[in-house]
């Protein structure tokens, strides 16, 4: 029997662009460390019996996103056999950014958005950003990570062309403003472990020139990044869950703006802060008791 089964996706060694999880032998060896066994496997291994672990801790499965259904029914049987963090449903409901459409709905403040599915224009959506916001727009599918399928263009028809490139793969688009504070003062992320905040960094946003979504260094947290970041996390009652991170932007308006709460597979940037490996390894533990 194994304590732990760190999920991770197939690392193509040949691919020089290839995301590489820079967390996993800071984990492994603080879980090492509090006594707990682990195990790294990919979650699409098919030799791995998951059952056979006590917890499933859902890390890098970052190949997810065109095989999304695939990967929920393999979260979803893994949640009937084994505890795995986070949940089932949280997955279910995080791995598509819809979720921000329903946080802003209760108060949240996101980045500007418009949700276009099929039969949807394209055009005037674009337009009404732009006319808005200024003709920089970024265009993505809900189902995405990193900068997959996701365009930053001044150019309507380019715009328009990957709005409808989206759609016909039956995925819903999102067309949001191009926020120069990126460019700036940056994306912060804000890691939450066992409830807390652990840590926070700056991010290079992976839509600017030399940027991968690398970060940049850590970040004193402000009271306003602190309560911005604890107010969000507790009105998508996420404050229970083993691990969690919001990452925020300043709007136009230099107000802070939510760009994704990652609450499946977010990188926690532990080589960062090297005391949050021990902090996530002893929560792991206190879970197993």
């Amino acid at each position: 029997m194994i304590d732990v089964a760190y999920v991770t996706y197939k690392v193509d060694l040949d691919d020089p662009h290839a995301d590489i999880d820079f967390d996993i032998p800071l984990l492994t060896d603080a879980l090492n460390a509090v006594g707990l066994s682990v195990v790294v496997a990919a979650w699409d291994d098919p030799h791995i019996d998951w059952a056979s672990a006590s917890l499933v801790l859902v890390r890098s499965a970052w190949d997810y996103v065109p095989r999304r259904r695939q990967f929920l029914d393999w979260a979803r049987g893994v949640s009937t056999s084994t505890r795995l963090e986070n949940p089932f449903d949280v997955v279910l409901h995080n791995t598509d950014k819809v979720y921000l459409r329903a946080l802003e709905r209760q108060g949240v403040h996101i980045v500007p958005t418009s949700w276009l599915s099929d039969g949807a224009s394209a055009e005037s959506a674009i337009t009404s950003v732009r006319a808005r916001f200024g003709p920089a727009v970024v265009v993505k599918p809900t189902v995405s990570a990193g900068a997959l399928d996701t365009i930053r263009t001044s150019e309507p028809t380019e715009a328009s062309a990957q709005v409808y490139a989206i759609l016909a793969t039956g995925r819903t688009a999102m067309i949001q403003p191009y926020l120069e504070s990126v460019e700036g003062e940056g994306e912060t992320s804000i890691v939450f472990l066992d409830g807390e905040i652990s840590h926070a960094v700056r991010k290079v946003p992976a839509l600017t020139e030399g940027g991968h979504g690398d970060p940049s260094g850590l970040v004193a947290l402000t009271p306003e990044l602190r309560d911005t970041a604890v107010a969000i996390m507790n009105t998508a009652d996420a404050r229970g869950l083993l691990y969690a991170r919001v990452d925020l932007v300043r709007d136009g308006r230099g107000a802070l703006a939510l760009m994704e709460l990652e609450l499946t597979e977010p990188t926690l940037f532990l080589p960062q802060a090297p005391h949050a490996a021990t902090t996530l390894a002893m929560a792991i533990l206190r879970r197993l008791r």
